[in-house]
């Protein structure tokens, strides 16, 4: 039966691998759940209890799974000196810890049969759940959490082909600018200001990144 595999990315087109590029999980998935989420912009007129719905944005794609690490002997490979907590390292040093060279944690590309998913680690949580007489970990039950990722090129396409005078509730990702969405969207950086305004900002230079921002429709100039 066929593993499955995780590939490390430092960028996010996902071309430059990191050091180690990949990993293979020793038993597969007990449970794999897949999340998909629209917004939606209510619309509401005076006096009415119930209005329309607008549609606003896709969320990300949340993709989540549950897996056993198991040093007991069962699984084939394991060594006498293997132990769950160096598994969950392991592990943990791939999908979790800061990279220098990416400075920030990878981008991870997860196959498993006809799932193809690119995306981002959001949550990790292990639960041991068998000790030795030494009260060292044999077995842990792994729980990760991504959530998926698109990059700039893959936004321009999209953006590309939304009608004009759509809105579009955006999460602001590393590297992303106010002034280059407004480019992608509107195609036209100068309507910072607008669009700054519209979502009660400060300024548009540095917007932290997770911040949510409504991008309505607007005339380009």
């Amino acid at each position: 039966m066929e593993q499955m595999r995780m590939f490390a990315f430092k960028d996010e087109l996902f071309t430059q691998k990191h050091n180690p590029e990949k990993m293979t999980l020793g038993i597969n998935p007990e449970s794999l759940k897949s999340n998909k989420r629209i917004v939606y912009r209510k619309d509401k007129q005076l006096g009415t209890t119930n209005g329309s719905n607008t549609f606003e944005s896709y969320e990300p794609e949340k993709l989540s799974f549950s897996y056993t690490v198991d040093t007991t002997g069962v699984v084939e490979g394991t060594k006498d000196t293997d132990y769950a907590y160096n598994k969950v390292k392991e592990l943990e040093n791939f999908l979790y810890t800061y990279n220098e060279e990416g400075h920030r944690p990878s981008y991870i590309m997860i196959a498993f049969g006809e799932i193809f998913f690119k995306g981002q680690l959001t949550s990790m949580q292990a639960d041991y759940t068998l000790f030795n007489n030494e009260g060292l970990p044999l077995r842990a039950k792994v729980n990760l959490t991504f959530s998926g990722f698109r990059g700039s090129e893959e936004d321009k396409k999209k953006y590309s082909k939304l009608p004009p005078d759509m809105s579009r509730l955006i999460v602001i990702k590393e590297n992303d600018t106010l002034a280059n969405l407004c480019h992608l969207i509107y195609g036209n950086s100068r309507l910072v200001a607008q669009v700054a305004k519209f979502n009660n900002l400060n300024g548009f230079r540095e917007v932290p990144v997770g911040t949510e921002l409504l991008f309505p429709p607007l005339k380009k100039s």
